[in-house]
């Protein structure tokens, strides 16, 4: 049975349209914007290192290698980083993004801190079986 005309113009409206263009990284654009990306964000002063995440998946696959820390997609910038104690994580995450931005323009920037370092700490004395360790700042 052939449709009526007002349902063959709407299909042929909805197979007309064209597909919006978008300005996100692909193939190997993505390539192109991993390694600026992890030199930007290892320039910030409040980031320690970055972090594979939790489950592991903050990862993006090079040919050859692995850049862990950075997962850059069609849309968006997911960063995953070890933070500078003491920091406050939002600034943290915005230095990130200040860092990040000229290069990640028009694409979602995602920050994870997923952990702390904590370089000023040491042990006073070796723990034994029934005392844990005592930490103390220097």
């Amino acid at each position: 049975m052939d449709p009526d005309p007002a349902t063959r113009a709407a299909r042929a409206a909805r197979t007309a349209r064209t597909p919006a263009v978008s300005t996100a990284p692909l193939g190997r654009a993505i390539d192109r914007l991993v390694e600026p990306t992890v030199a930007a964000v290892l320039g910030c002063s409040l980031v320690a290192g970055l972090h594979p995440g939790r489950d592991g998946r903050a990862v993006t696959y090079l040919p050859g290698r692995r850049v862990i820390g950075v997962r850059v997609t069609v849309d968006r910038v997911a960063i995953h980083v070890v933070a500078r104690y003491p920091a406050v994580l939002d600034d943290v995450a915005r230095q990130i993004r200040a860092a990040v931005a000229p290069l990640t323009a028009g694409l979602w920037v995602d920050v994870a801190i997923e952990d702390l370092a904590i370089e000023d700490l040491t042990v006073s004395e070796p723990p034994s079986r029934d005392r844990p360790p005592v930490r103390v700042f220097d």
